[in-house]
């Protein structure tokens, strides 16, 4: 099983906003994160959206069939997990994540994760805002040097 923390990020102000992954091996080992930044964000929760499709789209890529997904934020669980915000203006993408689940992964659970425990997938959706070119970038095997220090924090046993 392999655990994939995500995030979006959206500052209203400039209307950038960016996505971050990190997938994690059974163990909590770093496998491979990745980062780019969006365009025509409405807002922030589209922005977390878009996080989970980009995300679940390359650990599909990469193999991984049983996985746990997690984001800070409780009403992306809420749309991918039930039909209630399906008639909401994230409805249609919400319903475009869960057939991607469905239809590509073995097992999927959607879990909603403090804000603190998701550290890198947040700096790594900052970075992508942050982006000046379009395209993502992905980390393989390689922890980010921006996200070492976080990384290495929030191994399972590590020491606050």
């Amino acid at each position: 099983m392999y655990k994939i923390n995500i995030d979006g990020s959206f500052n209203k102000d400039t209307g950038k906003a960016g996505w971050g992954f990190l997938a994690r091996d059974s163990r909590g080992q770093f496998l491979e994160g990745g980062c780019s930044n969006l365009i025509r964000v409405a807002g922030p929760l589209q922005a977390e959206a878009l996080a989970a499709l980009h995300s679940l789209e390359r650990v599909y890529q990469l193999g991984m069939a049983r996985i746990i997904l997690e984001t800070d934020t409780t009403d992306l669980v809420k749309g991918l997990t039930s039909e209630d915000l399906d008639m909401s203006v994230d409805g249609g993408l919400f319903i475009q994540i869960r057939e991607i689940i469905n239809n590509y992964f073995d097992h999927c659970e959607i879990r909603h994760c403090p804000r603190g425990c998701n550290k890198v997938a947040d700096r790594l959706a900052t970075h992508g805002a942050s982006m000046v070119g379009s395209g993502s970038t992905v980390f393989m095997s390689q922890v980010p040097s921006f996200v070492t220090s976080l990384v290495s924090g929030d191994l399972p046993g590590a020491g606050i």
